[in-house]
């Protein structure tokens, strides 16, 4: 190797590429160069060809530099003597993949680790403050690693074998304390718990007292590992699974409101292909999450500390499945009846000639909101019956005790007349239908429009009583017209999100269905209220 050096460029020969520019120098020197000041040769061109050192390794440039500089000095020294004590970074050929690209990296540098036989202490005091707090670090990694190394073979290899595992030849996996951090040190975690193999551990001890303290230690981990078995089907029971729902109704009706497991999955099945696969959420978890929502009302901050999430991501989950379930589970769950089955399946308390022709009962009910901050949307929504902000809805039942429909969300001011005629429940009337409503239902003549009819209570108004004729139809009339306030009560008892009062946020419009989500949940409820059983009885 030789230094040349100029006022412009300085070079830096190795191997073959630095005879190619040595014989192009002696050839610029042999036909001469007019700019030749600034230029300091220890050897001549010919003398640094002749003598060059050739590089002793890859990336062992330091290694070749002093060998080449002792020779100037007059010193002889062999390359692997030099080799040996410059230590420098050298590429690791032999190595993985990935060590060997990282040992590419780094080779031919110096080590930021005092440890390591690679460093060299830097002549600049000024280093920056992030790379010295980064080299304190990997040291401190590196000697905790150590001590945990040590203490783990101290406590696994028995103490009356220990002097003759220290006077015999140190196992191939044991840490060498002279030598450097590896890079697996720096790239493991620091609590590294995976224990040692057999062959870690080294010759094993054949008296008595070791093999006790063997046999005590492998009824110890035993016993370990029974109760972390144990532990694990515990968690299991407790996690929003498939496997920890299954055979288990009881629970099932607890969190979801529906009698059985089988139910579950059903509606599962129809609504998990339409689920977006979240990061920290299962399809099933996504889908029981809604449903303990509706049910128990829990708090979105109560669930993420559940889940392990931020209560966002809860809030986002639940208001794109109550959009799928919407979608999937309203238009089939929630059927008008047809005519003729209705017919053939009547309740007997229906079949006489006044109530024969029942095609439904309805009824409003209405919900708790937050006070909307708009002047104009609080005076609609506050409803004096209730002396609260509400939505109201109309609510219809087959004589069957299904929910056959369900309205989108009115102001609580909103009267039960104008919330029949302008919610589309006329239309699904026909002739002959007879509906059965409450008092406050005037919409005779907008469903005589439809030539079917409406029974209501009777009034007293102008009388001091009611004729015998009006109080026997009347006192029928309201025995069966109860079904419909039972069914709103199971509603509102199986998901308890309806009882509460409910955010103004849930009554943000959702652009893609254009439906209130405090609407699609009052639907989704009513659907779900109607995969479990009748309130009504067939006999």
């Amino acid at each position: 190797m030789y230094l040349y050096v100029s006022n412009k460029d300085s070079y830096c020969c190795t191997k073959e590429a630095p005879v190619l520019r040595c014989q192009s120098l002696m050839e610029e020197s042999a036909g001469g160069r007019e700019e030749t000041e600034g230029e300091a040769m220890l050897w001549s061109l010919q003398e640094a060809v002749e003598r060059q050192t050739l590089q002793i390794g890859a990336s062992a440039c330091g290694a070749t530099a002093v060998v080449d500089v002792l020779k100037a000095l007059g010193m002889e020294a062999a390359p692997e003597e030099v080799d040996r004590c410059v230590q420098t970074s050298l590429r690791r050929n032999e190595a993985p993949l990935p060590d060997y690209l990282l040992s590419r990296s780094q080779a031919g540098k110096k080590s930021e680790n005092p440890l390591s036989p690679d460093y060299v202490p830097s002549i600049f005091k000024h280093v920056p403050s992030p790379i010295k707090k980064r080299g304190n670090l990997l040291v401190d990694r590196f000697n905790r690693r150590q001590a945990l190394k040590r203490r783990r073979l101290q406590r696994e290899i028995p103490a009356a074998g220990s002097s003759f595992i220290t006077n015999s030849t140190r196992p191939e996996n044991a840490p060498d304390p002279s030598a450097g951090p590896s890079i697996r040190d720096y790239t493991e975690q620091e609590n590294d718990s995976h224990s040692l193999d057999d062959s870690d551990i080294g010759p094993t001890c054949e008296n008595d007292k070791c093999k006790t303290q063997i046999n005590s230690l492998k009824l110890e981990v035993q016993a370990l590992r029974a109760e972390n078995q144990l532990l694990k089907e515990n968690i299991s029971k407790t996690e929003l699974t498939e496997s920890a729902l299954q055979n288990n109704d009881k629970r099932v009706l607890l969190l979801t409101g529906l009698p059985t497991f089988s139910i579950l999955m059903a509606l599962f099945n129809v609504v998990s292909p339409h689920l977006k696969m979240k990061s920290a959420f299962t399809l099933f978890q996504q889908f029981v999450l809604t449903l303990i929502k509706l049910r128990m009302n829990l708090s979105f901050d109560f669930l993420a500390f559940y889940f392990g999430v931020d209560s966002t991501t809860v809030s986002k989950v639940f208001k794109h499945c109550i959009s799928v379930m919407y979608c999937r589970l309203v238009p089939s769950l929630i059927v008008w009846p047809d005519r003729e089955i209705l017919r053939k399946t009547l309740p007997n308390a229906f079949r006489n000639k006044h109530f024969e022709k029942t095609i439904c009962i309805i009824d409003c009910f209405e919900i708790f909101m937050e006070n909307p901050g708009n002047l104009l949307a609080s005076a609609q929504c506050y409803s004096t019956y209730k002396s609260h902000h509400t939505m109201k809805y109309l609510i219809g039942i087959s004589p069957q005790g299904s929910i056959c429909f369900i309205s989108n969300g009115w102001g609580g001011r909103t009267s039960d007349k104008f919330i029949t005629e302008n919610s589309n429940f006329l239309s699904h009337l026909l002739p002959g239908d007879l509906v059965l409503a409450d008092r406050g239902f005037n919409v005779k003549q907008s469903i005589q429009a439809f030539q079917a009819d409406l029974k209501i209570p009777a009034f007293t108004r102008g009388k001091k009583q009611l004729d015998p004729f009006d109080l026997e139809s009347t006192r029928s009339l309201v025995s069966l017209r109860i079904h419909i306030e039972r069914v709103i009560g199971v509603v509102r008892q199986k998901y308890t999100l309806l009882q509460s009062t409910v955010p103004i946020t849930f009554t943000d419009i959702d652009e893609e269905n254009d439906v209130m989500y405090l609407d699609k949940i009052v639907k989704i409820s009513c659907a779900l209220t109607n995969a479990c059983g009748s309130v009504v009885s067939a006999l």
